[in-house]
């Protein structure tokens, strides 16, 4: 909070008014609160499946020396040499759900690669950058023990992130990701510039401008990062991106973002893919128990482009 305004409740000509408009936890804080619960919970059917993957935790040291990253580690029972880092979604706001730790351990079974998932910080306690700083120093640690085949994947506000920490590898001119693989994603934080986030997204009952919006306000409160390629990672240079998938959903408010960074590197001289779920919502990816068709097509889709064959 301000100082100004946490001067004013306190002692302020308006302190009355202000105790009656709050009269315990702001609003804003209310919704986070809810949201956290709703989203990140720890249940989900696909964390039975694949027993054969073990599972540890490591922490690993952010580029702030004096943090550590939780990372969960999933390791088939002989793994090749490849690896994926996955960065979870959640709109930056919500922690690590039992689907996304599930998808993760499906990819480490069905690709025979070890995955690292992220715990990186939470905004509006931790906003851009510091959850992007967890992540860098993450995929750096994963580069020191596989000196090759190094996939970067992520869904929803964790495609956001993979793609940034791309950006971010390339502007310090260090080692990026072989593959680079975007689920869902909010590539470029101007939500409202997209057709499909203005014909889909207003009054969307689950992914919606008015969410996404509120989720952007606790990670980027500054306008001034919705340009920025570490921030909004469309805006940045999209001319030499390491091999890239890009999936979104027919349905989703987002689709035109991804379909739009991919149209911009197309333009800059890359070659990547795209793959559209036909009628499907935000996230449909990791849902094989509702819709088992689409998910299984895209995954699919993922096991190709990871140079595999689908089981």
């Amino acid at each position: 909070m301000h100082p100004l305004i946490a001067a004013a409740r306190e002692s302020g000509p308006a302190a009355d008014l202000y105790a009656t408009l709050i009269p315990d936890e702001p609003i804003s804080l209310r919704w986070l609160n809810e949201i956290r619960e709703s989203w990140g919970q720890k249940d989900h059917p696909s964390l039975n499946l694949f027993p054969e993957i073990i599972r540890t935790q490591q922490r690993i040291p952010s580029l702030n020396t004096e943090v550590s990253v939780d990372v969960d580690i999933l390791t088939p029972p002989t793994p090749s040499n490849a690896a994926i880092v996955y960065l979870h979604g959640g709109g930056w706001i919500a922690p690590i759900a039992g689907k996304h730790l599930g998808w993760a351990k499906r990819m480490a079974a069905l690709c025979n690669q070890t995955v690292y998932v992220v715990h990186y910080r939470l905004a509006p306690e931790h906003p851009f950058p510091e959850g992007l700083k967890d992540c860098i120093a993450v995929l750096g640690e994963v580069f020191n023990r596989h000196p090759r085949n190094v996939s970067l994947a992520g869904d929803s506000a964790g495609a956001n992130l993979a793609a940034a920490a791309d950006q971010w590898q390339r502007i310090h001119q260090r080692r990026r990701p072989d593959r680079l693989l975007l689920i869902c994603g909010v590539l470029d934080l101007q939500l409202e510039q997209h057709r499909s986030m203005q014909e889909l997204g207003v009054g969307h009952p689950y992914n919606g401008l008015e969410l996404l919006a509120y989720q952007r306000a606790l990670y980027a409160p500054s306008f001034h990062d919705w340009t920025n390629p570490l921030s909004s990672p469309a805006w940045g240079d999209l001319s030499s991106l390491p091999d890239t998938l890009v999936i979104v959903g027919e349905h989703d408010p987002l689709r035109d973002d991804g379909l739009d960074y991919a149209e911009k590197a197309r333009s800059c001289g890359t070659n990547l893919r795209v793959f559209v779920g036909a009628g499907m919502p935000h996230g449909f990816v990791m849902q094989h128990d509702l819709v088992p068709e689409a998910a299984l097509e895209a995954e699919a889709e993922i096991l190709h482009f990871l140079g595999l064959d689908a089981p």
